[in-house]
């Protein structure tokens, strides 16, 4: 199989493009008088930088073979030098496939080939024809034979309507424009303090503004980018992995096979929670580290109703919700007493400042309260419990997250204390899956009492040498 002969183009024009902004844009490079010599130089080369990559990327394509071998994907490239890799198919965690605009209008598509244990993409193959990129991805699906028109013609197992679209545009934060709007403010304050000076505004007031016009900008690119990567979000079952496909502007379609699945979690912020929907998502061990933290795991359902995400998360995983089991009340103790002095220290630093006991007197009294309130509430949403198939852990008050894993999926059982922690006799629990990319994807559970974090931890060891055993069984049977 060769690439689009479509992507010759496509590449050779975005490279083109992209030497021309750092022409346009660089200082190095001025023209002081526009007339006929400087306009034709810069035709000229302009076309010999095009004609050069077409050149280049005809070689590319030429060079670039992919061959589907009995047990292996077997990628051929190279120009200068030989590249031969063989992905076995049994190693392939996804397969996705991304469209943008521009890939549309030209018929192609780029497909992305996930592994377990890599440390990157595995092979992002740029550019095939659609036709062929589906049917590829078809082929590399364990156990999948089906015609992607033929699974896009029954009806979705799930469909985000338009409420639950705005819903969750409304709703959602993007990370991504908390640190650009943050940059920003960084910058700003300098930038528009010429400006206040001249329309006279105070400068209190000038800094409120520039909050709140951060906060609005940092909502609104958030919904805006949420609406537009789940826009016609679609949610197809298969005989063994679960198909969607998404977007306005850039088409994502994948594939997440069920026998990969490593964890289940169910997320609600407390806007959602207070509305009774639920966001489900799916980790495999297809993305690396570096891609979980920007992209974190696939959301299979990106807003339904609770009731809803519980009965898709047991037809795709059979988990079963009970009532989690708290734990120990010294780590409530030790909450409260870590924000009530967060309060204090917070309280004497407005009193150095402002020099008023009265002020310090009443933000110690309200923080103290909310200080005992914040936590007990951090307490209570911290729970755990171990069912027939997963071990199921809860956390988090502002974003609750409820993970299931499944025991055989388990990799490390890890219980740490720091020093805190043995001052207060208790301990963490991490419990690590293959699809545990960075920290704030990790599954642990918090703040055990000493005695029961080691029973615990015992506990799922023991169920998943069982679950291991059972899973072997079943696969040895005809």
């Amino acid at each position: 199989m060769k690439l689009a002969k479509a992507s010759i183009l496509y590449r050779a024009l975005r490279n083109s493009a992209s030497l021309g902004a750092i022409f346009v844009f660089s200082r190095g490079f001025s023209i002081q008088e526009v007339n006929l010599i400087a306009v034709l130089s810069i035709i000229i080369g302009a076309g010999l930088i095009i004609g050069v990559n077409l050149v280049w990327q005809y070689l590319i394509w030429r060079n670039y073979n992919l061959n589907l071998e009995e047990n292996n994907l077997k990628i051929t490239k190279g120009v200068l030098s030989k590249e031969d890799r063989k992905i076995p198919f049994d190693r392939i965690q996804n397969v996705d496939i991304k469209r943008n605009i521009v890939h549309r209008l030209m018929g192609i598509s780029q497909l992305n080939v996930e592994t377990a244990g890599g440390n990157k993409t595995e092979a992002s193959i740029k550019h095939l024809r659609s036709e062929d990129a589906n049917q590829l991805r078809n082929n590399l699906s364990e156990g999948e034979t089906a015609d992607t028109n033929e699974s896009s013609q029954r009806q979705p197992e799930y469909q985000i309507g338009n409420k639950e679209l705005a819903l969750l545009s409304l709703t959602s934060i993007d990370g991504r424009f908390i640190a650009a709007v943050g940059t920003l403010f960084g910058v700003a304050p300098s930038i528009m303090e010429s400006t206040i000076e001249e329309i006279s505004l105070d400068p209190t007031a000038g800094s409120a503004i520039l909050l709140i016009g951060g906060i609005g900008a940092t909502w609104a690119l958030g919904a805006a980018s949420t609406f537009l990567r789940y826009w016609k979000f679609k949610l197809y079952e298969n005989e063994d992995s679960l198909r969607y496909e998404r977007g306005l502007l850039n088409r994502a379609e994948g594939e997440i096979p069920l026998q990969k699945i490593q964890k289940l979690t169910v997320e609600e912020n407390l806007a959602q929670r207070i509305l009774g929907y639920a966001t489900l998502k799916i980790d495999t061990a297809g993305y690396s580290p570096t891609q979980s933290a920007t992209k974190g795991p696939e959301a299979a359902i990106p807003l339904a109703k609770q009731e809803r995400i519980e009965e898709i998360s047991r037809k795709v995983a059979d988990t079963t919700k009970t009532p989690p089991e708290a734990i120990t009340t010294k780590a409530r103790r030790r909450y409260v007493f870590r924000y009530t002095l967060l309060s204090l220290i917070s309280s004497s630093v407005i009193y150095y400042f402002t020099g008023s006991l009265v002020l310090a007197a009443a933000l110690t009294t309200i923080l103290t309260a909310a200080s005992a309130a914040a936590g007990h509430l951090k307490w209570k949403n911290i729970g755990y419990s171990i069912n027939k198939k997963h071990v199921v852990t809860s956390k988090g008050f502002w974003n609750h997250r409820t993970s299931y894993i499944p025991y055989f999926r388990v990799q490390n059982l890890i219980e740490t204390r720091s020093i805190l922690q043995k001052k207060w006799g208790v301990s963490t629990l991490d419990i690590d899956t293959a699809g545990t990319g960075n920290i704030l994807n990790r599954t642990h559970i918090p703040d055990l009492d000493k005695a029961k974090a080691r029973e615990l931890r015992q506990e799922i060891f023991e169920r998943f040498h069982n679950s291991l055993q059972k899973t072997k069984a079943e696969k040895k049977q005809p």
